[in-house]
C-alpha cells in the first residue's frame, strides 16, 4: 500500500514537472522572439538617426554655415 502511495507521488511530480518544462520551452520562445524584435527596432533606429544626421549635413552645407 505504501509502495502504491510513493509511485502514485512519484508519477504526480514527474507530470508537475513536464509541465514546467514546457512552460519554460514558451516562455524561452518569447524570450528569443522578444530580442530578436528588440534587434530589429534597435537597426532601423540607427538607420534613422543616420539618415537624420545625414539630412542636417546637407542642410549646413547648403546654407553655408
Amino acid at each position: 500500500m505504501n509502495n502504491n502511495v510513493l509511485n502514485n507521488l512519484a508519477l504526480l511530480l514527474q507530470g508537475l514537472s513536464l509541465e514546467i518544462l514546457f512552460r519554460d520551452y514558451n516562455n524561452t520562445d518569447l524570450m528569443q522572439e522578444l530580442q530578436r524584435q528588440d534587434n530589429e527596432y534597435f537597426e532601423k533606429i540607427i538607420k534613422n538617426q543616420e539618415e537624420i544626421l545625414n539630412i542636417l549635413k546637407e542642410r549646413r552645407t547648403s546654407d553655408g554655415k
